[in-house]
């Protein structure tokens, strides 16, 4: 499952935990391990290159650079390197408190984040590992402030790119319902295209557009009532019917309230002045 990344950040800043151990493994292509286990221990995996399937619990993940997979412990895990490169990939094993256990449960939970491609990241995950095989109190001190560098690296860039992709699913929405307003469209029919309910959508759109999607809906149906009124001979209850409104009054009185004016009215104003 996809990771929220306010819980995500409120989870890692607040639990207390130790870092057990960081493995860089490369795996051959076409290994392949079934019907096992993970470890007693959450872990952390950051893939490097090549490309894995893993799957906890029964839930397949795609593994490749530019996401992190989390796992909880001792969950069922099948594992298959896919494709004719080799797998590499830096595992973390890390083991919270118990009394953090009950209170943030993501630590026994499996789930991605997609921070998309960076090179410091990689970066920064070489020195921790190189820095977590060093023994030493400060050399520990150094890997768990390391993590959190990381951490807070990966949870930025996928707050940004979650932020870049929905901005573009409302522009596609917005595209969608150019095209289709005169057609009998739903806020939950058109939440469902994106999946998404209409609660999201609308957080969406109010986040990025300034409005809700009712209103973008009706904005664009009014304009182009408009033009119709003042450029074609149709009537009133053609414009209403051919801008997605099946009841012209109704139509008349959302007309109206958005523009001041009455579509009857317009329409003679138009015709007086042009005649």
């Amino acid at each position: 499952m996809k990771a929220d990344i306010d819980e995500m950040a409120e989870y890692f800043s607040q639990i207390s935990f130790d870092i057990l151990d960081a493995h860089r493994t490369v795996v051959e292509p076409g290994k392949k391990q079934l019907d096992t286990y993970t470890a007693p221990a959450s872990g952390l995996v950051f893939p490097l290159r090549g490309r894995a399937r893993m799957t906890f619990d029964g839930v397949t993940y795609e593994m490749e650079p530019g996401r992190v997979f989390h796992a909880g412990p001792r969950m069922t895990l099948d594992k298959e390197v896919v494709g004719d490169t080799e797998w590499e990939f830096i595992l973390v094993h890390y083991q919270v408190s118990d009394s953090d256990k009950h209170v943030f449960p993501h630590s026994s939970s499996h789930y991605e984040l997609e921070p998309g491609y960076n090179p410091h990241i990689s970066e920064l995950l070489k020195k921790f590992h190189h820095t977590s095989t060093m023994s030493g109190s400060l050399q520990s001190l150094r890997a768990k402030s390391l993590f959190f560098t990381i951490m807070d690296e990966v949870l930025t860039c996928y707050g940004k790119r979650r932020n870049e992709d929905s901005r573009e699913l409302v522009e596609q929405a917005m595209e969608y319902m150019n095209a289709h307003y005169m057609e009998p469209l739903t806020m939950p029919s058109l939440a469902e295209l994106y999946g998404l309910s209409s609660k999201q959508l609308a957080y969406l759109f109010q986040k990025y557009a300034g409005m809700s999607p009712n209103a973008y809906l009706i904005e664009q149906r009014v304009n182009h009532a408009r033009e119709l009124l003042c450029t074609t001979a149709c009537s009133v209850t053609e414009v209403s019917a051919y801008v997605g409104y099946s009841d012209p009054y109704y139509f008349s009185k959302l007309f109206k309230k958005r523009t001041g004016v009455c579509p009857s009215t317009l329409q003679r104003c138009f015709e007086k002045n042009t005649g």
